[in-house]
């Protein structure tokens, strides 16, 4: 089998014309496709992939795109992780699922009796993207009301299956603002363990200076640029988005807080890291209900916010995250993300049809690894 076709549905436009102007050929029959990428229905087809077909999902990613069912993994992995990985408290907000009682019953009880404002939490639901539904609360009447009504019972519905997260009040501010990082990585395999990060990120910024207060205001406290844009108050004059590079020279040469080298020697290891921990964290829910033929694969995002200390927080992971690159910082990373993303894969799918190791991957060019275990 030497075909490496892509088939792409009607919702990934962008992942197509990204692919496409890397060299990567389509075909519109999705059962000839070595490499089938999906944006919607793809659950129906894993389980009736071709031996020769790869697919860009797991059945179980949820486990780390759902907020709840992250938290829930990484606190599960936590209590007997690896050497060589994080704590959860290094890198992931004290978290609490308000959906289950008992850790419900843990957050209310761990409350100061007087609200105050410097007591900061994040409310986040769990299945919802672009920030929306995310609030910022010191007060918690209402919320105790809210969940009193449920007494000692779980909670079922996907709408009501939040979390609630202690914010991060001091956050790296560029220009006085909010930022984010949004970081690209590729599960490629799960057994052997074969995990991938591209190590040209996207730096997104709020539009208004940030200032402990004026908690509703999302131009100021929620770093999402669909909660920027379609905010009543938007400016868009104001630059939403910085490259790397850029970044990274306004920490060395404006903020002088590091050296010129620190993006790559220092920071993307700390990220890698983190990377790793979340991927052995769900390592086994990724392999459930796995495809009895065919091999499944994912291009994940990561959001992170780094405080004034430099050290990276993860905010979420996110499924087929952002794929278009309509902007200038944009342009510059996801082609050539999702085409060499798109290489490796169809390098490890021939290299199995053909009974051959997967280590020594000739496609890995500018991807760093995480983790290979077809290495080890």
């Amino acid at each position: 089998m030497t075909l490496e076709q892509i088939f792409f549905d009607n919702s990934s436009k962008a992942a197509r014309k990204a692919m496409l102007l890397q060299g990567h050929e389509e075909t519109s029959d999705h059962r000839a496709a070595a490499l089938l990428w999906l944006r919607k229905n793809y659950k129906r087809k894993i389980n009736h992939l071709a031996e020769h077909q790869l697919i860009n999902h797991f059945l179980t990613e949820s486990a780390i795109i759902n907020k709840g069912y992250l938290t829930d993994t990484l606190a599960q992995y936590d209590q007997q992780r690896a050497e060589g990985t994080l704590p959860m408290s290094q890198f992931y907000r004290e978290s609490y699922r308000l959906y289950d009682p008992t850790e419900r019953a843990q957050f209310f009880a761990q409350l100061p009796k007087v609200d105050t404002p410097d007591n900061l939490w994040i409310y986040k639901p769990g299945n919802n993207s672009r920030g929306r539904g995310i609030k910022i609360m010191w007060e918690f009447d209402k919320l105790r009301e809210k969940y009193a009504a449920f007494g000692g019972r779980p909670i079922t519905s996907k709408r009501e299956q939040g979390i609630i997260q202690r914010y991060i009040h001091n956050p790296l501010l560029l220009e006085g603002r909010k930022s984010e990082l949004r970081v690209y990585w590729l599960v490629a395999s799960v057994d052997p363990l074969m995990v991938l990060i591209y190590p040209e990120t996207t730096v997104r910024l709020n539009s208004l200076p940030y200032k402990l207060d004026d908690f509703d205001n999302q131009l100021v406290h929620v770093t999402n640029v669909y909660q920027q844009k379609n905010h009543p108050g938007y400016d868009p004059s104001v630059v939403l988005k910085w490259k790397f590079e850029e970044f990274g020279r306004y920490l060395s040469q404006e903020l002088g807080i590091v050296d010129a080298d620190y993006l790559q020697a220092q920071l993307i290891p700390q990220i890698r890291r983190i990377l790793l921990t979340i991927s052995l964290a769900a390592r086994e829910k990724l392999k459930m209900h796995y495809p009895e033929q065919g091999d499944c694969f994912a291009v994940f995002g990561a959001d992170l916010m780094l405080d004034e200390n430099l050290t990276p927080w993860l905010l979420e992971v996110q499924k087929s995250p952002g794929l278009s690159f309509n902007d200038d910082v944009k342009r510059d990373v996801i082609p050539p993300m999702l085409g060499e993303a798109a290489r490796i894969m169809l390098e490890i799918r021939n290299r199995r049809l053909n009974n051959q190791p997967l280590s020594g991957l000739q496609s890995v060019k500018k991807y760093q690894w995480v983790t290979n275990e077809a290495e080890v």
